[in-house]
């Protein structure tokens, strides 16, 4: 069985811009900072959790506290629900062409499905739901749960096979055996970071972007790359 684990900003759903203007707001007034905006790249880790706690220790000079965390992941949830305001046609907030990939891999007996995304699970959330595209049954890690983009892609390749093995039981009974492994593992992201944690971790990757972006990863040695979903064949040819 083949495990895709997809980012979801800029790579499912179409918020990596605002979700970028609301998390550096965010970060701004929890942290209470005052500086530009740098560039997501120049951090070691380039996630929620990893961005705030440089940050806490560059300009307060302490570690990011819980309570932190949670301020954040409160503000940026309430900045982003102003923002991102419900659609009749939630396609709007979609990759093209990404609910029906997830459709199609969450049915398939050949497919396993993760999610793992950089950013804090309450955000995340909320933009799946924007983007008609959240499965609270689908594996989820967050940065909640790690600070480096590797961890949480690995944590989320443990929920997805747990969630397999579960799966096996329920349809084979309790007296098979259930270990559900998988035989190979597929990022798809948006982000060098994203290029860059596959490779760590031995991984194949998909790349989702165009123009500049698609440049940028060509430059970090991805060479599956993809401005969306549409049509799906081309995307199951780079994943098989």
């Amino acid at each position: 069985m083949h495990l895709g684990v997809f980012d979801i900003d800029a790579t499912l759903t179409n918020t990596n811009l605002t979700d970028g203007e609301c998390y550096w707001r965010a970060v701004c007034e929890v942290l209470g900072i005052q500086c530009e905006q740098p560039e997501w790249s120049t951090f070691r880790h380039v996630t929620d959790l990893g961005i705030a706690s440089e940050l806490c220790m560059r300009y307060l000079g302490r570690q990011l506290t819980s309570a932190d965390i949670e301020a954040l992941g409160r503000r940026l949830t309430d900045l982003l629900g102003v923002t991102l305001v419900p659609q009749d046609n939630p396609a709007g907030y979609q990759i093209p062409g990404s609910a029906e990939i997830l459709s199609a891999l969450s049915k398939s007996p050949d497919f396993a499905l993760a999610l793992a995304t950089g950013a804090l699970l309450a955000s995340a959330e909320l933009k799946l739901r924007r983007a008609n595209l959240w499965n609270p049954f689908l594996p989820l890690a967050s940065s909640n749960d790690a600070i480096s983009r590797e961890d949480i892609i690995r944590i989320a390749a443990r929920r997805a096979r747990i969630a397999a093995r579960r799966a096996r039981i329920a349809a084979c009974g309790a007296g098979e055996k259930h270990s559900a492994p998988f035989t190979s593992f597929t990022y798809v992201g948006d982000g060098v970071w994203d290029a860059i944690a596959a490779r760590v971790l031995g991984w194949r990757f998909i790349g989702i972007g165009s123009g500049e972006q698609a440049a940028r990863l060509r430059d970090v040695g991805a060479e599956r790359l993809l401005p969306h979903y549409l049509p799906a064949e081309a995307f199951f040819n780079l994943l098989v």
